[in-house]
């Protein structure tokens, strides 16, 4: 099977890598897990030096996933922490413009009255915000990165129906190749719509039932699913898809979002029937 790999944007690359070599090797072999407690890496009266180190780390380790072609859960992460860290920015400078008048000093009984209170929460909001935008720009790097590779793994994914029209796609089965593990893998999948804010919400579950070594195979994947499905007492005349790639990425971790994707896309979410 021919190994395919994706060529990384090289400007994101060289921006990152420079940064994580210059980190204390001490800190890059601190942090425990590659989720990052926003909450604390933002309370009052951090250490921002501190708290970059321990982001750019947290980063370090996103990015080596990325380099493997392992997209989640780094893409989940990035855009959890983005959202996030533009609630927190609006949030504050907002704050700060309330605070400057403050700092700017008040008029009482004609003298000017100026708040040292003010000013400590003026400067700490301050270093927030500088923070916060710091590590937006370094996070927006890495999403730039998972784009690419989903995009990379999209166009190279796709997926063919295998049954005649005119049947009910709601469940079904679904067979692929998981060339990373020499597998083919085949799901049983399931479409369920569920109301909410008065809004349908499609969701789609794959649920897999057979792992079969491709080494031991003497028949196509077509083949294989439909001899599957005859001796399958389960679903009454199935939909059945199979996806066609050649990509060798971790499968869980990068082919199977993107799969379930497509897959929804493939079957009409207008109608339960092709």
């Amino acid at each position: 099977m021919r190994k395919l790999y994706l060529a990384h944007s090289e400007t994101i690359m060289i921006t990152i890598g420079s940064i994580f070599e210059n980190l204390p090797a001490s800190l890059i072999n601190t942090v425990a897990e590659m989720n990052i407690d926003i909450k604390k890496l933002t309370s009052c009266g951090s250490d921002w030096e501190i708290n970059r180190y321990n982001f750019l780390n947290t980063l370090k380790q996103w990015h080596n996933q990325l380099k493997k072609n392992q997209l989640y859960p780094v893409l989940d992460y990035s855009l959890n922490l983005n959202h996030r860290f533009q609630e927190l920015l609006a949030e504050n400078i907002e704050s700060k413009d309330w605070l400057e008048k403050e700092v700017n000093g008040t008029m009482v009984n004609e003298r000017m009255v100026m708040l040292d209170k003010a000013h400590k929460i003026s400067y700490q909001l301050n270093k927030l915000i500088d923070f916060v935008s710091w590590a937006l720009n370094m996070n927006n790097q890495i999403l730039t990165e998972c784009y690419a590779l989903k995009e990379f793994v999209y166009e190279n994914i796709q997926i063919n129906c295998l049954s005649e029209f005119d049947k009910f796609k709601g469940k079904g089965y679904l067979i692929a190749p998981d060339y990373e593990k020499k597998l083919y893998k085949i799901f049983l999948y399931e479409l369920t719509i569920n109301w909410e804010s008065e809004e349908p919400k499609e969701t789609l579950e794959l649920n897999l039932l057979r792992s079969i070594p491709i080494e031991l195979l003497q028949e196509s994947a077509e083949e294989l699913i439909a001899k599957f499905v005859k001796y399958s007492q389960s679903i009454y005349d199935p939909m059945i898809f199979k996806v066609d790639t050649e990509l060798d990425f971790a499968f869980n971790e990068t082919l199977l979002p993107v799969i379930k994707e497509k897959l929804l896309e493939k079957i009409n979410l207008n109608s339960f029937y092709c």
